[in-house]
């Protein structure tokens, strides 16, 4: 790199912040810090063009939902589940509200999202939310929120319970481990509502069919649909 790109690049991230979130690339103004190398390597699902698709199918004979969809596909030892794990475990907040920036600006071409009224973040416990301070899924909603320009309601849906971690559980261990995890403690605010429900890495989704059954049996009026950051793809094994 000659010494002239070196000091350009360098004035750049002084005015502008630092390069791709990724890799730490050059990335061209408006691309939410995501640079085109990346964007080009992202294995992405397109699942928000589809109506049917396998994340919708997740929730099949389990809770009704309108629409889901997940951006990308989490595989292990990539860097796309190194960047979860760094807005996730490592404090990267950032990371986690540019990629719902991507994410919602898809989710608004796509068209197939244009009625949802409100979004509602996944919560954390506040015990959890504490020690990590913040909680990931709030990010990525205000992230979609900004680009769909839309609302965001994180306190009418709590965690009741401070359950232990999904990771490492197998699938059945997995839904015992959420039974009677949310409650609803503002029913007027969802109220005759199409809320979309947002959170991080979905593998089989229990963790938010438990969050929706809560929303659907204190709020039967309302309509629900899903954006998960991330996907596994044989969420069978996970």
């Amino acid at each position: 790199m000659s010494m002239l790109v070196s000091i350009l690049r360098s004035l750049r991230t002084m005015i502008y912040g630092d390069g791709c979130i990724v890799c730490g690339g050059y990335t061209e103004e408006g691309m939410h810090s995501i640079c085109n190398r990346c964007r080009f390597d992202i294995p992405l699902t397109n699942y928000q063009l589809e109506t049917n698709n396998p994340v919708k199918e997740r929730f099949d004979g389990i809770v009704p939902v309108e629409q889901a969809s997940a951006l990308f596909f989490y595989m292990g030892g990539s860097r796309w589940q190194e960047l979860v794990h760094r807005f996730k475990y490592s404090g990267k907040w950032q990371l986690a509200y540019a990629m719902g920036r991507w994410y919602g600006a898809l989710l608004r071409e796509s068209g197939l999202y244009d009625d949802i009224d409100v979004i509602v973040p996944v919560p954390l416990h506040p015990l959890k939310t504490l020690k990590r301070g913040y909680n990931q899924s709030r990010y990525i909603a205000d992230g979609i929120a900004r680009e769909m320009q839309l609302g965001i309601d994180a306190r009418s849906v709590r965690r009741v319970r401070n359950n232990p971690s999904q990771a490492r559980r197998s699938a059945s261990a997995r839904w015992e481990n959420v039974e009677a995890l949310f409650s609803v403690r503002s029913v007027e605010s969802l109220r005759g509502k199409h809320i979309l429900v947002v959170d991080d890495v979905l593998t089989t989704g229990a963790t938010i069919a438990s969050c929706i059954r809560a929303i659907q049996e204190a709020v039967p009026d309302c309509k629900v649909s899903v954006a998960a950051l991330a996907t596994t793809i044989h969420h069978e094994n996970l």
